[in-house]
């Protein structure tokens, strides 16, 4: 009987000791993952975002006047690029020969986007039947072209490309990095698939609904590749040096004078990734294929680094703790903290602005371009952060139970 008891109390013990453990490892993982977030990434990503939206907000005297046009180009030029190389910093090797690695990398890295992705995508569907009018035959083909995705995806979801892209970017980027190793040939690899996407207008073997276009963007997606796979490597050769003055200061030179060569009509390069719209020209003189290859690869590229200087320079005041220097940076420490937060929930902006635009345009709330921009980025902004406190509220409480299941035992 006292060696039952004695059993039983060690259990008891056990049970405790393992809630105590899981609550410890949870908030282990909840600091490492605290710790891994670079906050001057989080801003960049925002800029980014932020340069998303205002370029699907351009009004019509930018587009369709050649001497305005020029904001609309510049902005391609780098804010869809930005974001890619920032996701190819934080890919990984993966032994492939390894089924459970292969299935944590899917489970991790790809389903949740996939998951998002329909979600989302049902629901901007029925958002627009109703706010437009659509039949019912008219949603359910806009369904089957949520399934086959590319250049048929049209109205809401047209800036699906981005998680389609993104999804088979970072399955085939994880499969070179894991497959080749030596570093300069991945990099060889990227600069031929640069060189490859630039070299034709459209592939028409794939054609949908009068649309030609490849199934989730997939030649689009060998672009993504090759961003990813210069953001690996420079993130893992460089990550300590994208910051510094020397970095910063002769990419915007060399990005200042590209944009004034533009501004003055001197230069024209377009680079419009979705639509597979790869152009140029400097006073007259129409791009060879090999320099408009080395245009899309290494433009891109500087002004990323422009991007992440003024980023660290934003991100600065944040380590202030003296509250005199707090309330001298207080504008550019809410700057800050604003991007900081648009990076870090730049999935749900992406999918839900441009509803938000339309109902605006639609609704004719405002006509004011900054104010349209701010309320697009602003609302899906809060909608990610309202959903991210309840899923921590769940965890939370998920964790208590376990808490208490352990401390009954």
């Amino acid at each position: 009987m006292n060696f039952t008891n004695f059993m039983m109390n060690k259990q008891r013990s056990l049970s405790a000791n393992d809630g105590d453990y899981l609550n410890q490892t949870a908030n282990q993982q909840n600091v490492d993952h605290k710790r891994k977030r670079i906050v001057w990434l989080d801003i960049a990503k925002g800029i980014g975002m932020i340069a998303v939206v205002c370029g699907h907000n351009m009004p019509d005297y930018v587009l369709h006047v050649r001497a305005n046009r020029y904001w609309y180009d510049f902005l391609y030029w780098w804010h869809m690029p930005l974001l890619f190389l920032i996701s190819g910093f934080f890919l990984k090797s993966i032994n492939i020969t390894d089924i459970q690695k292969v299935v944590a990398f899917f489970k991790k890295r790809v389903i949740p986007i996939l998951r998002s992705y329909f979600i989302a995508g049902f629901f901007l569907i029925i958002a627009y039947k109703f706010i437009h009018n659509k039949s019912i035959t008219y949603s359910l083909t806009y369904v089957i072209d949520l399934f086959y995705g590319g250049k048929t995806l049209r109205h809401y979801t047209t800036i699906f490309w981005y998680p389609e892209t993104y999804i088979l970017g970072i399955i085939g980027t994880t499969l070179i990095i894991s497959v080749i190793r030596y570093k300069p040939l991945q990099l060889i690899i990227a600069a031929y698939f640069i060189y490859w996407t630039t070299s034709y207008t459209q592939l028409t073997t794939f054609k949908l609904f009068s649309v030609v276009t490849a199934p989730w963007d997939m030649d689009v997606a060998v672009l993504v590749m090759a961003y990813m796979l210069i953001g690996y490597n420079i993130f893992y050769f460089g990550q300590h040096y994208l910051t510094k003055w020397y970095v910063f200061l002769p990419s915007l030179a060399v990005v200042g004078w590209l944009f004034v060569q533009l501004k003055t009509q001197k230069l024209a390069f377009g680079l419009f990734m979705r639509s597979h719209q790869f152009s140029g020209y400097y006073q007259n003189v129409p791009f060879t294929h090999i320099q408009l290859a080395l245009m899309v690869g290494v433009v891109p590229l500087l002004c990323s680094f422009v991007v992440f200087g003024l980023s660290r320079w934003l991100a600065y005041p944040l380590g202030f703790t003296q509250l005199f220097a707090r309330i001298i940076s207080s504008p550019v420490r809410f700057i800050a903290k604003l991007l900081s937060v648009t990076g870090k929930h730049t999935l749900i902006i992406m999918y839900l602005h441009k509803m938000v635009l339309d109902i605006l345009n639609r609704s004719q709330l405002t006509g004011s371009f900054w104010v349209q921009v701010l309320v697009a980025t602003a609302v899906p902004l809060i909608i990610g952060v309202v959903f991210k406190q309840f899923k921590t509220g769940q965890w939370q409480l998920n964790r208590l139970k376990i808490k208490q299941r352990g401390n009954n035992q």
